[in-house]
C-alpha cells in the first residue's frame, strides 16, 4: 500500500483508470446512526461517494443491517469516527468483510474548550486529549475502531499526519481520499436565489447552526457593516439555544433561510450569487461547501483550524474563528475580489466526486 507523504503543494486526486473489478466489489456503507436528525456533509459524502462507485460498476448502497449478510459482503465502509461503529466493524471482520473508515476527524485540544457544556466536563476532554498526545498507545473505543479497521482514508495528508501521531496508525494503512463536490455546481445559475430572495451581492455562510459552524462570530463580526449575511442550515437538535443567540444579535441585514437540500437548484445559486462564502468555523476537513462554493468560483473565507488551505492555498482567506477583527477585515476584502475562474477549475478537475470514487475503489483494491 501506499505510505502517507508529506504534504504536496496542491491536494488532489489522482487520474486513475476505472479499477478493474470483475462484476465490481460489493459494498456496504455506513453513516452515524442518528444521521438524518440534522443531515451535512459527512451524509452527503457517504451518498455521493457510494452513488459514484456505483456508477463505476460496483454493487455499492447503504448498509440495511436487518437484511444484508456481512459474509456475503467485500467492504463495508464506515463514514466518520463513531463510537457505535466499533461492534460493527468487529461483527464485519469476523464475517471476512474488509473494513474501511473514511475518519472525517481533526484533533485540536483547543476544541475541547470551547466545546459547550460546563468547565469540569471541558477540562476533563482536555486532559484525555494531553494524554494521548503524550502516551497514543491508550486504549480507547477509537483506538479500537482504528486498529480494527484494514484501511484508514483520511481527507487530508495533515489528517492523516494527525491519525500516525495519535493513534500509531502505521503509513502502510492509510490512503488519503479527499473529498468532493458534484460538478452541477459549476454550472450554478445567480438568477433564481437573485430572484427569489432579491439579494445580489452578499455573504453567505452554510452550515448546520451550532458552535462548532461559529456563526455567532461572523453574525457578531460582520453587525454595522452593511452587507447582508445569508445564513443557510437547520438549528442541530441541543443547540437552540445558540441558534436563538444567533439571531438575537443578528441586525435587519442579516437573513436566515434554514437548510436546503444538497440537490436543491437554490442551493447552487446561493453558491454563484454571493459575493464570497464565509465558513468561520473551529476547524473544517475541508468543508464540502467550500468545495461546492469553489466550484462557482465563489471567493472564500475559510478557518485557520483543520485542513482547507491544504485544498486551496492562497487563493482563499484564512482567519482565526475567536478573531472577530481579523473575520470582519477578511470578509470585506473577499467581497469585493472577482470571482475566480482558476479555482474553479482547480475544483472542477481534482476534486468531483467520480475523481474521488476511483480513488476510493483503488484502495479497495489494494486490499486484495
Amino acid at each position: 500500500m501506499r505510505a502517507v507523504s508529506r504534504i504536496p503543494q496542491t491536494l488532489a486526486v489522482p487520474k486513475l483508470a476505472n479499477p478493474a473489478v470483475p462484476g465490481g466489489l460489493r459494498v456496504r456503507a455506513v453513516g452515524r446512526f442518528d444521521a438524518f436528525a440534522a443531515p451535512g456533509g459527512g451524509e452527503v459524502q457517504l451518498r455521493s461517494t457510494i452513488a459514484s462507485l456505483a456508477e463505476l460498476g460496483h454493487d455499492a448502497r447503504a448498509w440495511h443491517p436487518w437484511d444484508d449478510d456481512l459474509g456475503a459482503v467485500d467492504v463495508v465502509h464506515f463514514f466518520g469516527s463513531r463510537p457505535e461503529f466499533l461492534p460493527a466493524a468487529t461483527a464485519a471482520k469476523s464475517r471476512g468483510a474488509r473494513v474501511v473508515v473514511s475518519t472525517v476527524a481533526w484533533f485540536d485540544w483547543r476544541n475541547t474548550l470551547r466545546e459547550p457544556g460546563a468547565w469540569p466536563k471541558k477540562f476533563v476532554h482536555a486532559a484525555r486529549y494531553a494524554a494521548r498526545a503524550a502516551c497514543p498507545q491508550l486504549a480507547s473505543w477509537r483506538k479500537r475502531l482504528y486498529d480494527t479497521a484494514d484501511l484508514l482514508l483520511p481527507n487530508s495528508q495533515a489528517e492523516a499526519a494527525q491519525l500516525m501521531r495519535l493513534f500509531r496508525v502505521p503509513a502502510s494503512k492509510i490512503r488519503v481520499v479527499p473529498n468532493g463536490a458534484d460538478r452541477r455546481f459549476a454550472s450554478a445559475d445567480p438568477q433564481l436565489f437573485q430572484t427569489r430572495y432579491g439579494l445580489n451581492r452578499f455573504v453567505l455562510c452554510v452550515g448546520r447552526i451550532e458552535p462548532r459552524k461559529n456563526q455567532l462570530a461572523l453574525v457578531r463580526a460582520l453587525c454595522g457593516t452593511g452587507l447582508p449575511l445569508v445564513l443557510i442550515g437547520e438549528v442541530v437538535p441541543g443547540h437552540e439555544r445558540y441558534a436563538e443567540r444567533c439571531r438575537r444579535e443578528a441586525d435587519a441585514d442579516v437573513h436566515f433561510i434554514g437548510r436546503l437540500s444538497p440537490d436543491d437548484s437554490l442551493l447552487a445559486s446561493a453558491y454563484a450569487a454571493c459575493s464570497t462564502l464565509a465558513l468561520v468555523s473551529w476547524y473544517e476537513t475541508p468543508g464540502l461547501v467550500a468545495l461546492e462554493a469553489a466550484m462557482t468560483g465563489t471567493p472564500l473565507v475559510l478557518p485557520e483550524g483543520g485542513c482547507a488551505r491544504e485544498y486551496f492555498r492562497d487563493p482563499a482567506e484564512y482567519v482565526a474563528p475567536d478573531d472577530l477583527p481579523t473575520i470582519r477585515r477578511a470578509v470585506l476584502r473577499s467581497s469585493e475580489v472577482s470571482r475566480r475562474p482558476e479555482m474553479a477549475a482547480m475544483v472542477r478537475d481534482n476534486f468531483t466526486w467520480s475523481d474521488v470514487a476511483r480513488a476510493t475503489a483503488e484502495a479497495y483494491e489494494s486490499l486484495r
